[in-house]
């Protein structure tokens, strides 16, 4: 197979949401395959300085470690601002499609996933990203904008549909945000090969998530509310809510808090 071929194999392998569709495409070698997961493009270059950067420096410890990360990631990612900070352990695909703001700092063992066609993860000004949390996307874009706390194991993941985060949001430990839908019509083919609904989701600026969070797809949370800890959010939550249940329903409005206090 040429060269352009095997492009073209994966050009329409990376449009697929599911992983396992990556690695058993039989049409291209194993190094494509890695390539297009990984590094995102085909450059021998890119592959070269992608193994050298992550092998060296992923898992160094201490300050030199952080200092190196520091340093070497930048020339990764596609764009970075000052003061990044980047834990042991990071995994980082396809990091041309990843855009950094100023003061960004990754804790241990975060990885971030830009693989997939159209894919793109853009993160504003002095967000952090908690230990071992996930940022993910598979043909659909994540924007996460400025000030940002996510707390440790968390998950946030857009499949088809796009992720939005607007600013000054702080989400608890072990919250997933997941956008796209599984098909399950059909019952002639796996589900996994299905393609349902994808409408993406909206987290509007000045929320508060609690610990243990789930946000599906379609969902938009509006501005200033409040979601309490282990709430399932099927539904549009409106401005300034106070949400709590599961599925997660508006038991009362920051509105009315608001305006005891002014008139207190």
């Amino acid at each position: 197979m040429t060269e352009n071929n095997d492009e073209a194999v994966l050009d329409a392998v990376k449009m697929r949401d599911s992983p396992v569709e990556y690695v058993t495409n039989a049409s291209s070698s194993q190094l494509k395959k890695y390539q297009s997961i990984y590094v995102g493009g085909y450059s021998f270059l890119d592959l070269l300085k992608y193994e050298i950067i992550t092998t060296l420096f992923s898992s160094m410890g201490g300050a030199l470690g952080f200092a190196m990360r520091k340093y070497f990631y930048r020339s990764l990612f596609n764009q970075t601002g000052r003061g990044m900070i980047v834990g042991p352990g990071i995994t980082v695909r396809c990091p041309k499609n990843i855009s950094l703001g100023d003061d960004v700092v990754f804790d241990g063992d975060v990885a971030l996933d830009a693989k997939g066609n159209k894919s793109l993860i853009e993160i504003g000004d002095s967000v952090y990203l908690g230990k071992h949390t996930i940022v993910s996307c598979s043909s659909a874009r994540i924007n996460l904008a400025d000030n940002i706390s996510i707390g440790p194991n968390c998950y946030i993941r857009a499949s088809r549909g796009d992720v939005s985060l607007g600013s000054d949001i702080t989400i608890g430990p072990n919250s997933v945000i997941i956008s796209g839908n599984p098909g399950h019509k059909r019952l002639d083919i796996p589900m996994m090969k299905q393609e349902g609904p994808a409408l993406g989701i909206t987290i509007e600026d000045d929320v508060w998530m609690g610990v243990g969070v789930r946000i599906v797809d379609g969902v938009r949370v509006g501005k200033g509310s409040v979601i309490g800890a282990g709430a399932v959010v099927l539904d549009e939550i409106p401005d300034y809510s106070i949400a709590v249940g599961i599925p997660a329903k508006a038991i009362g409005t920051r509105l009315t808090q608001t305006s005891k206090v002014s008139s207190g």
